[in-house]
């Protein structure tokens, strides 16, 4: 073999090794150095034969890591880009109530953490009325369970002094029971019917129940007499019940009314409910900034 540079010196003796073959045949003349062939020389060879070898396969170990490595990483980029996007996604909120310049007025006349008694709550609900007809006096109470959940109530009380609203009482019988079935129109504010029909009047439960109409025992519309029932409805007995928060939603009376018969109809509502079950009192005209009340 003729001399020959160190690459090439390196490519022979890697052949060389593969076949099997002697390297002392081979000549290295590498930057003018003479012919060397010692055991020694060969071993180094051969080393610098394994060492290009294990570079080779390093180098190209690491170029397929690097190219997986630049995958995962695109893939990771996506993903957290994909999640910025999701995260950047605003949820839309309805714009908060801005109350007029008069409500504002009215309302500086009420100071909000005062409960104050009824008969000055209802001064106070008369001044901050805003409507220009003869609006309600509308009272709300809360009432909680020791626990702190709402609690169920309901009944029928007769107010001393008329409320002013018309309540449209309808006593139920056969055909008017099969006519809400098929219409599924509800026009009546109460509904009454006797015991005996009640396993025929059980067909409107879907369509009264949700509207808090359906004649129950509870509520004194299910009545061996519904022709007297209906008479003191409409003369001025009134059903109270909570809703799902426990709230208590009645009128008892008009603005225009006098004080002294809002007070005494506000105390006939108070006194038909359980006093250790009152959380709150709130009363307000139907248009207008509630007023904190006493118990």
């Amino acid at each position: 073999m003729g001399k020959n540079s160190l690459d090439d010196l390196i490519s022979q003796s890697e052949e060389a090794i593969d076949k099997g073959e002697d390297l002392s045949d081979i000549d290295a003349d590498h930057h003018g150095k003479a012919k060397v062939t010692p055991k020694a020389n060969k071993e180094k060879i051969a080393e610098k034969i394994r060492q290009a070898k294990f570079q080779k396969e390093a180098g190209a170990a690491a170029g397929t890591e690097e190219k997986e490595g630049g995958e995962e990483k695109a893939e990771t980029q996506a993903e957290k880009e994909s999640g910025k996007k999701t995260k950047a996604k605003k949820v839309k909120r309805g714009k908060a109530k801005v109350r007029s310049k008069k409500y504002q007025e009215v309302k500086a006349l009420i100071e909000v953490k005062e409960k104050y008694s009824i008969d000055e709550a209802l001064e106070l609900v008369k001044k901050t009325t805003m409507t220009k007809f003869d609006g309600n006096v509308e009272t709300h109470v809360r009432l909680l369970s020791k626990t702190g959940k709402p609690e169920a109530a309901r009944g029928l009380l007769q107010y001393p002094f008329g409320t002013g609203k018309k309540i449209n009482v309808v006593i139920l019988d056969e055909k008017l029971i099969d006519e809400i079935v098929a219409s599924k129109k509800i026009e009546a504010d109460i509904y009454l019917v006797t015991p005996a029909l009640m396993p025929k009047a059980a067909k409107l439960a879907k369509i009264l129940g949700p509207k808090g109409k359906m004649p129950n025992p509870k509520a004194g519309t299910i009545t061996l007499d519904p022709e007297k029932t209906k008479a003191d409805l409409e003369g001025g007995q009134v059903e109270y019940k909570t809703d799902s928060t426990g709230n208590i939603h009645q009128v008892i009376g008009k603005v225009s009314g006098k004080i002294e018969e809002l007070t005494a109809n506000f105390k006939e509502l108070i006194a038909a409910l359980p006093n250790d079950k009152i959380n709150s009192i709130h009363i307000c005209a139907t248009m207008g900034p509630s007023v904190k009340v006493k118990k």
